[in-house]
């Protein structure tokens, strides 16, 4: 069960971690509107790249999880 609980925190954290990599990402696409104000299908586009960034940065939440636990693991044998 404390290995659940551990997994399940592990999800949550990154998930937590995705938003704001989810921004970063955006931020350095740098994109502007083509007007003064976004059109529909702008808004609709940096929703998607935000959603694409947010799953970027979960993944490698995950990675860097797994990376972790396997030093840790190389370094008690």
């Amino acid at each position: 069960m404390k290995a659940f609980a551990r997994e399940l925190s592990w999800f949550f954290i990154a998930i937590l971690l995705a938003v704001p990599v989810a921004y970063v990402f955006g931020y350095l696409m740098n994109l502007t509107p083509e007007g003064e104000i976004m059109t529909f299908s702008e808004e609709v586009f940096q929703m998607e790249l935000f959603i694409v960034g947010a799953i970027i940065g979960f993944i490698c939440t995950y990675l860097m999880r797994l990376i972790i636990w396997a030093v840790v693991e190389y370094l008690d044998r």
